[in-house]
């Protein structure tokens, strides 16, 4: 394992539960957000349920590329995906999916070949370290979006 596997997973762990630079964590965020905020549209917005679901939806993606798979398979739930059902059970399974996502890309990344983390990503025009920092710049990014929805939400 490479050092550049360990900040760039570290990276990941921290922005979801860690202790990020940016002194909120994404799970510790979402934890606090019912099914209804979790629905709530702003102005024509994505919602935070789909917005979660939007980033289980890339993790997955990004893994399947990684490991040379097709990243798009049957029986996988659409991007932005908002359930009909959406019941705190059902949030609180979204949730869980969110979580165990994340283990697994940042298990991914921990254990990825360093000889391969500057080559290119089979059926693409990026190597693997594009795909892995994108998923923390994506985290990131989406992490803003989902503070601001739930201060709306709440307001």
């Amino acid at each position: 394992m490479s050092s550049h596997n360990i900040v760039l997973s570290e990276a990941l762990e921290h922005l979801y539960s860690g202790q990020p630079w940016l002194d909120v964590t994404l799970l510790e965020h979402l934890a606090d957000i019912t099914p209804e905020q979790a629905q709530r549209r702003f102005n024509g917005s994505n919602n935070i349920w789909e917005i979660v679901n939007h980033l289980i939806f890339w993790h997955q993606n990004v893994m399947r590329k990684l490991r040379g798979e097709d990243p798009d398979q049957e029986g996988d739930l659409p991007d932005f995906y908002l359930p009909e059902n959406t019941n705190d059970e059902n949030w609180q399974n979204t949730l869980k999916r969110l979580e165990h996502s994340v283990q697994l890309m940042t298990e991914t990344v921990r254990v990825y070949p360093e000889e391969k983390l500057y080559g290119l990503v089979p059926n693409t025009q990026h190597t693997s370290y594009y795909y892995i920092q994108g998923i923390v710049e994506h985290a990131a990014y989406h992490m803003g979006q989902i503070v601001l929805l739930h201060k709306y939400a709440t307001a």
